[in-house]
């Protein structure tokens, strides 16, 4: 069986790239930092540089003078946080970078968490001031810290080690190589030990440090089985609607591409919560098009695969979210590859659906997005030739306005969709059954012939 595992319509990441102190203040607060233009005052000179007594201070003998200097510098990078680049040019400028990345070695607990809070702002910079981060040796430390410090610290250290890893492929390996993927995981693997924010976090963390072109990269570092973990942590998770649980499905989703992974996931018993996902109509629509996603995969390999999404309910799923017309790409995407992919039985249960009216309504309302168009004639296309070989559908489908559908959408810039249409068509023309007749009026009166007439490989 011939698979077809590039999704329909994937869009890009909408989440920041990096993150920094204000991203988990509450707007209150983040609106009190900003404004705060008497504090950040104090903690620089006139020519806009760090005072002299604040970097000094970093590297007094007094505890208490560190601490003092090392919250200023905290506060400092946190109020000039937007850009983040801004702050983090100061501290690097400023020389006190190496200092603050060996504070994270302190008994002190408060001089550890200002100094991890203080590289989680700096980090969130630019590619260079990530980097110097990075050279300065803090890798090792923030993982260290994180398995002895409190939850504010923990943060902190999720943020940072998070921001890295977005940076950039060469950064993202140097943290999978010092084992940096090991603090989120530990989160995610026990969820009801941390309260929600760093939970949130990981969650972000993971989704940020696996690539899927980077199989290899992923394991790095790491003795821990991350699928495993991303299918516990979906199934038990309570929060249908929360990020988390968006953000780790769309980790997921990077390793499930071949048939080996897609029964992992059937095995750990997620299919039913992924099916009652794609229904899920509160707050954010992102956990619904990650379930879809995923759950499309199912469609692109074997037919017991396929076999396992409908069992629980996927073609249901599919038709909320083809008559709520949301997710109407990848709705489309999947059907199509049930009756390209499934057997028999399959595509029957597929053509015997509501599904193929909805699928043409979409294909034949103009005011429809385009790309959501096509997918559904493409779908409908792979109908057609399955109804060619099993005849008593092709009756529905005529009467469903399939052949209506696809002339709509002659021609096609898309020469590989518009030859995909025209093959759709065909096939009511040639197959021997007693409606070609009727099936070329409908295209006729669709204005076919001039449609036919106007595109450009016929």
């Amino acid at each position: 069986m011939t698979t077809n595992t590039t999704e329909a319509g994937v869009a890009g990441d909408p989440n920041p790239p990096k993150l920094n102190e204000n991203s988990v203040l509450t707007h209150e607060e983040n609106d009190q930092d900003q404004t705060d233009k008497a504090e950040l005052a104090r903690y620089l000179t006139p020519n806009h540089q760090i005072r002299p007594e604040i970097a000094e201070g970093m590297r007094s003998h007094s505890p208490q003078i560190q601490l003092e200097s090392a919250t200023m510098i905290r506060r400092l990078t946190q109020l000039l946080g937007h850009p983040a680049e801004v702050g983090a040019k100061l501290v690097i400028d400023s020389g006190i970078l190496p200092t603050i990345i060996n504070m994270l070695s302190s008994e002190d607990v408060g001089l550890v968490s200002e100094s991890a809070w203080t590289l989680a702002n700096v980090s969130a910079g630019t590619s260079e001031q990530t980097s110097a981060v990075v050279e300065g040796g803090a890798i090792p430390k923030l993982i260290t810290i994180f398995r002895s410090t409190s939850n504010g610290t923990k943060q902190s250290v999720l943020i940072a080690l998070g921001n890295i890893v977005a940076d950039s492929s060469r950064l993202r390996e140097l943290v999978l190589k010092e084992g940096g993927l090991e603090p989120a995981l530990d989160v995610l693997e026990d969820p009801e030990r941390y309260p929600a924010g760093i939970i949130e976090i990981a969650a972000w963390m993971i989704a940020r440090g696996t690539k899927a072109e980077s199989d290899r990269c992923i394991l790095l570092g790491t003795t821990k089985p991350i699928m495993p973990i991303l299918l516990k942590f979906i199934l038990c998770y309570p929060d249908d609607t929360a990020e988390p649980l968006s953000q780790v499905i769309k980790t997921l989703r990077k390793f499930v591409t071949n048939a080996g992974a897609i029964k992992m996931v059937i095995d750990s018993g997620i299919t039913p919560r992924l099916v009652r996902l794609c229904r899920c109509v509160a707050g954010d629509h992102d956990v619904q098009e990650d379930a879809l996603r995923l759950l499309s995969r199912f469609t692109t390999e074997r037919s017991e695969h396929v076999q396992a999404a409908l069992d629980n309910g996927f073609l249901d799923a599919l038709h909320f979210c083809l008559g709520a017309r949301v997710k109407v790409r990848v709705a489309c995407w999947a059907a199509g590859n049930i009756a390209r992919h499934g057997r028999v039985s399959q595509a029957t249960t597929l053509l015997e659906s509501p599904l193929i009216t909805l699928i043409v309504g979409i294909a034949i309302d103009a005011a429809a997005p385009l790309d959501s168009r096509q997918e559904a004639a493409k779908a409908l296309s792979y109908a057609a030739r399955f109804a060619s070989y099993n005849t008593q559908f092709l009756r529905p489908l005529l009467e469903a306005r399939c052949i209506e559908a696809l002339t709509e959408l002659l021609p096609s810039e898309d020469g590989r969709i518009g030859d995909l249409i025209l093959h759709g068509i065909d096939y009511f023309m040639q197959s021997e059954w007693s409606g070609r007749v009727e099936a070329m009026a409908r295209f006729e009166a669709s204005d076919g012939i001039r449609r036919l007439r106007d595109y450009p490989r016929v």
